[in-house]
């Protein structure tokens, strides 16, 4: 008996096990055995006499562990002889990183390898053994020849099981191995998986089998790649998901469909195949394919293929309704084979809104022709007009669940459905302003488009919700605005003066501003709040803390507020704040960003960063929009700004940076 010791760090190993979930450590042990050149690998659940699960057992029929390759297999990490090889005997082989072995110990404490293999005419055996507390020490035991049954392959037996596995024990077991090993399967027909008694057979659950060939695929280094598609379409629910996998369809890396693609009623799976994964794998880069540009590329291309794909399915699918529709003189579109591909794309998306209009309103099919033929075209109408929202608005309230459904008719009793949508669009709105805030406020390029900043303060007027709701719809009052001019000097040198100031590069424009809101919450009191803006160059420090106190105690001590009651809330707010202020912004007790109060003046100054206005406004909205799932982005920020604020500011480059 001799031992090996792996040449890697403990808690690497460890984490190799620890990170790997049921299936997929298993399937690992079952590419290893289709790895050794075994056409047939043989999964076996043995349970006790409770019918619990005992041991799981993994044979295959492949070359087997050479003695004296062992301390090279089962010592190293890292640097699978598979990375080098990637194909062996016509066959693509999976494994590489030597990782595939440890992923055993994810499922058991105790793992023996039962191994047989052929050295100059002659067949050997020997057990190989591992625990999970000695994870990085096996003990290997001596060659002994074998006499009877001459045969090669290697038998995993994984023991003293972690749990009772019932992910491994499901119905749907089988269908989730299908689909991890379906496009290899169906690549080698030799091949052959046998999972608890069953043989996984593809064919068994799948209603078809597409394959495409993609355009070449140009990278950002200006490199063009090669990649294919396979589309199983599965006859059974599953979750949609795609498979990145080599040329010859070895899945690498699998990763859950996060595009949508209008294909109901369909359960399917995208296998990408491109060699180009395999050099990516070698790097261990497909494990973060979600911020890999290249990867998202080819995926982009890909999900394309496949909404053409469900297209043409969809349409094949509802042929027969279409052909009634025609019997009945209903179909808005003229039988014509002659049609362009604009044409043609728009009568299958009219097909597809079409028949969920019949099939989720029941009184469609009994309302009279008339009614139909109108209904159509009003629908094909709207499709060439203004075809985003039609699909967009169609496809999302037919779609949704029964219960949201029900949800929806139930809130609809108690207020408009206009209202619902207002609300919803209030909280988008918003969303978008933060962004485009942002963009305006700190995008290198975008920054430069706002030439002045009184049109920041323009905008702000309409949008003071971010500083205090209760004061979006408050507009200012003169009394106020000749307070705040008198007491002005509190302030230090000013820079918004009537004058225009040089703000240089040729650009002009008043550069320190003042928002002032004022509200009436009840008869005879007032609540105020004045916003101080301070120029990007400008970081709040000591000398602007001071000034802001001495600025509001001058304001509220004015003799035309003496005897009325007064809330007064000031800000000052500026890209920065230097270490003092910040220290000053975090007093005990106090919330982040208050600099003063005064309880007997009923004042508070608060000194606040635009980062943390902006973050403080989006928190507000976070549970709300949790639910409405809307997606803020540069375009839509951009869209939302030209519409509410276009008078205010320039174009806006909104390209990535």
């Amino acid at each position: 008996m001799a031992k090996v010791h792996v040449t890697a760090q403990l808690d690497f190993i460890k984490s190799i096990t620890s990170s790997s979930k049921p299936l997929p450590a298993l399937s690992e042990i079952i590419w290893n055995g289709f790895d050794s050149g075994s056409n047939k690998v043989n999964v076996t659940l043995e349970r006790d006499d409770c019918d619990g699960l005992k041991t799981i057992r993994v044979t295959d029929y492949g070359y087997g562990i050479e003695h004296d390759r062992i301390n090279k297999l089962f010592g190293g990490l890292g640097d699978s002889w598979k990375k080098k090889a990637g194909k062996q005997n016509g066959r693509a082989l999976h494994g590489k990183n030597g990782k595939g072995r440890f992923k055993a110990f994810a499922l058991g404490e105790h793992v023996e390898w039962v191994t047989k293999f052929i050295k100059n005419d002659k067949y050997y055996s020997y057990n190989i053994i591992g625990t999970a507390n000695t994870i990085d020490d096996f003990d290997v035991g001596d060659p002994v020849e074998i006499k009877i049954e001459k045969s090669t392959g290697t038998t995993v037996v994984i023991s003293n099981l972690e749990k009772n596995f019932k992910s491994l024990q499901s119905d749907t077991t089988a269908l989730e191995l299908t689909k991890v090993f379906a496009v290899y399967l169906t690549e080698y027909p030799d091949v052959q998986l046998e999972y608890d008694g069953a043989i996984i057979d593809p064919k068994d659950v799948q209603d078809k089998k597409t394959d495409y060939i993609l355009d070449k695929i140009q990278l950002k280094n200006g490199k063009t790649i090669s990649a294919a598609i396979s589309i199983i379409e599965w006859n059974t629910q599953t979750e949609r998901a795609v498979h990145l996998c080599d040329e010859s369809g070895v899945s690498l890396h699998e990763l859950q469909s996060k595009h949508k693609i209008n294909a109901p009623g369909f359960h399917f799976t995208t296998y990408i195949k491109s060699d180009y994964f395999r050099e990516l794998d070698k790097e261990n880069l497909l494990s973060v394919s979600d911020l890999h540009e290249d990867t998202q590329t080819i995926i982009s291309v890909a999900v394309s293929k496949v909404k053409e794909h469900f297209r043409c399915r969809l349409a094949e699918a509802q042929s027969e309704i279409v052909e009634n529709w025609k019997k009945d003189q209903i179909y808005p579109y003229v039988d014509n084979n002659d049609i362009g591909p604009i044409e043609l794309a728009e009568r299958q998306v009219f097909d597809i809104l079409a028949v969920n209009v019949q099939s989720y309103l029941p009184s469609f099919e009994k309302s009279d022709l008339k009614s139909r033929r109108f209904t159509f075209q009003l629908l094909s109408q709207a499709l060439k007009q203004n075809p985003e929202s039609v699909q967009l608005i169609i496809s999302e309230v037919l779609e949704l669940k029964k219960e949201t459904q029900d949800d929806l008719a139930n809130l609809i009793k108690k207020t408009s459905l206009s209202s619902i949508i207002s609300s919803a669009k209030v909280v988008a709105n918003r969303l978008d302003f933060l962004n485009g805030l942002e963009a305006l406020l700190f995008d290198k390029e975008s920054k430069k488009a706002l030439l002045e900043r009184d049109q920041l303060h323009k905008i702000l007027e309409k949008e003071s919700w971010i500083f205090h709701e209760e004061f979006n719809l408050a507009g200012s009052e003169q009394r106020l605005e000749e307070v705040l001019k008198k007491h002005l000097d509190n302030l230090g040198v000013r820079e918004d003066s009537p004058d225009i100031v040089d703000l240089g590069d040729g650009k002009q424009g008043r550069v320190d501003l003042m928002l002032q809101k004022a509200t009436q919450p009840r008869n005879g009191e007032f609540d105020y709040l004045i916003v101080e803006l301070k120029r990007p160059s400008k970081k709040i420090d000591a000398d602007v803390i001071t000034q802001i106190k001495k600025y509001a105690i001058a304001v509220a001590n004015d003799e035309r507020f003496q005897g009325v009651k007064i809330k007064w809330t000031f800000v000052a707010i500026s890209n920065e704040l230097d270490d003092y202020a910040k220290i000053d912004a975090k007093q005990k007790d106090k919330p982040a960003g208050v600099i003063f109060e005064h309880e007997g003046l009923n004042i508070t100054a608060w000194a606040k960063s635009w980062s943390d206005v902006i973050n403080d406004a989006r928190a507000k909205l976070q549970f709300i929009n949790a639910q409405l799932e809307y997606e803020a982005n540069r375009d839509s920020a951009k869209e939302y700004l030209q519409n509410t604020h276009a008078k205010f500011i320039p174009e806006i480059n909104t390209k990535n940076s």
